[in-house]
């Protein structure tokens, strides 16, 4: 299976989501993954290897993608034999149309696009979903609210969630804002941690099963 995370706008909690879930599938739900940094800023990756200094287990492989020698790991064969597999392959990827990863965007099984409710993350959520569909994207579209903060009325929230619902499947609940998630590693999950995540992500499994 392969699920990919990504967005256009940077700064929504797209990496830290992404470690958590890979976090939760090897943790609690007991799933083998691998997964692969594909961003720019290669945070997943950097996260991974620092942790390698703490004297907790190692859960799984993370791999950085985007050198020149690694162009043919995302090639269309691999990821059809990558999308058979029980392994879950896990990408964290930029939003940018880049032509290494096109494949990736259009054959992903899912797409998991964490935005906030902010002007700026409206709009490039947009941006994102569109480029999806000029690509003809093939991968179901799941919507998560990242940092979302109850004590706060988002007077565009109804009319986000509408109009991101006829592209996808927006989780009901969201990741709210919480300050255990600035602190997580690629080696466990806290108790904070797995609490502040463990509804919407149980939603997100959920929904990944009945699909499937």
């Amino acid at each position: 299976m392969v699920i990919t995370f990504a967005t256009q706008k940077g700064g929504v909690g797209k990496t830290t989501l992404a470690v958590a879930f890979a976090n939760y599938l090897t943790l609690v739900k007991e799933k083998k993954v691998k997964a692969f940094d594909f961003d720019f800023q290669k945070s997943f990756h950097q996260k991974w290897e620092e942790d390698k200094m703490l004297s907790i287990p190692q859960l799984y492989e993370v791999e950085v993608i985007g050198d020149d020698n690694q162009e043919s790991l995302l090639d269309f064969q691999t990821l059809m034999d990558m999308k058979k597999e029980e392994t879950v392959y896990l990408f964290d990827l930029a939003g940018t149309l880049d032509e290494r990863y096109i494949d990736l965007l259009i054959y992903s099984d899912f797409i998991i696009i964490p935005f906030e409710y902010s002007d700026v993350s409206v709009k490039s959520t947009m941006v994102f979903i569109n480029l999806l569909g000029m690509i003809e994207s093939q991968a179901n579209r799941v919507f998560v609210r990242s940092k979302y903060d109850k004590g706060y009325f988002y007077r565009n929230q109804q009319a986000m969630d509408e109009e991101i619902g006829k592209y996808g499947r927006l989780l009901p609940t969201p990741i709210y804002k919480r300050n255990d998630l600035q602190s997580i590693n690629t080696r466990l999950l806290s108790y904070g941690q797995k609490n502040a995540v463990k509804q919407t992500f149980e939603e997100l499994t959920q929904y990944i099963n009945e699909t499937i």
